[in-house]
């Protein structure tokens, strides 16, 4: 046994080394520590914060136990903990966590904050905004839960509310490059480029080791030769403890760069980087896709009738199809229209046909469904005639959208498939989400899936959706937005010939593209990289049903 001075001088010895970022000497001490001293409580937390740190959530949990265990009644440890489990990819694990530690810090404004960042990570953006607004109230004002409360307005689409809570944040600290980095991203979303360009440069200014800010630095320049960007990149990403998140972030920046500067030859090299690293994090398994497919495609062959007599009468105007198809470009032209709010990627449906599945729908809750999508676009856009919706899956539940919402029109956006797949693998999604895109054989695979179920909803309900390709958008522009705008049953208005000057926030990787004026070098662009994306076009082939 040690005597109390021994434990006092190990622990001491083992937290300098964790106070000097040698986690790993530190880790190594408090575990010997705990051997011979198992009933010291801060040898647990401060082994939980280290494992926390490397986001090593699965070493961290136990050892919060362990210091909880000890110290049920210590709120340090439970802020420490909560704080972890809001990092966790599961929300449920937080969501717990939080009802096990309310009779300790529920009285704490941190409660609040993280009450409301599970809310946000559930969709219920709405429900989180009191739950800042008080915890702010109340004293919890780091820079972060301004930022959070920035990103959960911005969400709701008001951004001139969120940039008053990021300018709050950096009032607090001026050089926190999460604020800057959602400032940048909200500017740019904006349209006001110069501005977000400036903002990124200043995030990295202070954070020149950050790969996201980079990215986001990318997102919004056109990258020049010589860029000091560029060199920065590249030192970053040849450091051997990157890990796979800033290699996905830095691959996509890098082969933007590449791209923007005319260095064809490390384009598809740096995109290998991005996607192979995002793809060991979020693997792709197309059988699972298929498996949904099918068992909704049957449980919509089971249904009876037509929209029940009670449905909705809402007439919001859905524009889907695969990401980078031009689905973006659709509804800027759209929403150009002074009636009609362009809503974006809302994802409120397509989460209401979630909760409601159990392998069928019925029409009653089909019904109940439009209702309730119904009430949420009044909440969201109160003053707006019509709302479009660019769910990008929307494509996936056609037949079913019909019958909860008899009046929406819904127009699918096609492309040409190899140009397609190029934007889709030069694009980086959000972690976890679009898996495919990180694969070529993978984006083969997805989009012969979207094809089929196509020709299902053509077989079933062809007059349920209108298709509009691309192509002919970009370059006969007028004819095709005529007819656009015929088939949503709008006036017409020689305005839906200048969508570019449409100045609504556009949250999408289109964002700049979208406020220029229509253009047509996007077609035919995977032409100059039909050698990189050959295992795209072999998969694509193989998969062809006609053969």
């Amino acid at each position: 046994m040690l005597s109390n001075d021994q434990i006092k001088s190990r622990f001491a010895k083992a937290r300098k080394a964790q106070a000097a970022g040698r986690l790993t000497e530190a880790a190594a001490g408090y575990r010997a520590l705990i051997k011979q001293a198992p009933n010291l409580a801060e040898a647990y937390f401060n082994l939980a914060e280290i494992f926390s740190t490397k986001a090593m959530f699965g070493e961290a949990g136990p050892n919060y136990e362990a210091a909880l265990k000890l110290r049920p009644q210590e709120p340090a440890i439970w802020l420490s903990y909560l704080n972890m489990a809001e990092r966790h990819p599961n929300t449920d694990n937080l969501a717990r966590l939080l009802t096990r530690a309310q009779p300790v810090v529920g009285h704490l404004p941190a409660f609040g904050f993280l009450s409301g960042m599970v809310c946000v990570r559930r969709g219920a953006t709405e429900d989180a905004l009191p739950l800042f607004k008080s915890a702010i109230a109340k004293g919890f004002n780091a820079p972060r839960a301004y930022v959070e409360y920035g990103v959960a307005l911005a969400a709701l689409g008001r951004n001139d509310d969120a940039l008053v809570q990021y300018q709050h944040a950096l009032a607090k600290q001026p050089n926190n490059s999460f604020a800057l980095a959602r400032k940048s991203e909200l500017l740019r979303d904006m349209g006001q480029f110069e501005e977000a360009l400036a903002t990124a440069r200043g995030a990295i200014a202070y954070t020149p080791e950050s790969a996201p800010l980079y990215y986001t630095y990318c997102s919004i320049a056109k990258v020049q030769a010589g860029d000091p960007m560029i060199a920065n990149m590249e030192t970053l990403a040849k450091k051997p403890a990157l890990d796979d998140p800033s290699k996905t972030f830095l691959g996509h920046a890098l082969a933007k760069a590449a791209e923007d500067t005319g260095d064809k030859a490390n384009v598809f090299g740096y995109l290998k980087m991005g996607n192979d690293a995002n793809l060991r994090a979020h693997p792709f398994d197309i059988e699972q896709d298929r498996r949904s497919v099918a068992e909704f495609q049957a449980a919509y062959l089971k249904m009876e009738g037509g929209a029940s007599d009670d449905a909705s009468d809402v007439a919001p105007i859905f524009v889907t199809g695969l990401p980078r198809s031009g689905t973006t470009l659709v509804e800027q032209i759209l929403s150009t229209d002074a009636g009609i709010e362009g809503g974006g990627e809302l994802g409120i449906l397509g989460d209401m046909f979630a909760a409601s599945w159990d392998g069928a729908i019925s029409p009653q809750a089909l019904s109940k469904i439009g209702h309730d999508y119904a009430a949420q676009l009044v909440k969201r856009f109160p003053d707006a005639r019509q709302v479009t919706d660019k769910s990008i899956s929307t494509y996936a539940q056609i037949g079913f959208v019909k019958r909860a919402l008899p009046n929406a029109k819904i127009v699918v956006v096609r492309r040409d498939p190899a140009d397609n797949a190029l934007s889709i693998y030069k694009n980086m999604f959000a972690p976890g989400t679009h898996r495919y895109a990180s694969s070529l054989t993978g984006i083969a695979q997805f989009m012969r899936l979207f094809e089929s179920q196509l020709d299902f909803w053509r077989q079933h309900c062809p007059d349920d959706f209108v298709e509009i390709s691309y192509e002919t958008l970009t370059t006969e522009p007028e004819p095709q937005i005529r007819a656009l705008v015929d088939a949503v049953g709008l006036e017409w208005d020689d305005g839906f010939l200048a969508s570019h000057e449409n100045t609504r926030k556009i949250t999408t990787l289109s964002a700049a593209q979208v406020r220029q004026p229509i253009y047509a070098s996007s077609v035919k662009a995977s032409a100059k990289y039909e050698t990189e994306l050959e295992p795209f076009l072999t998969e694509y082939a193989k998969l062809d049903p006609l053969k």
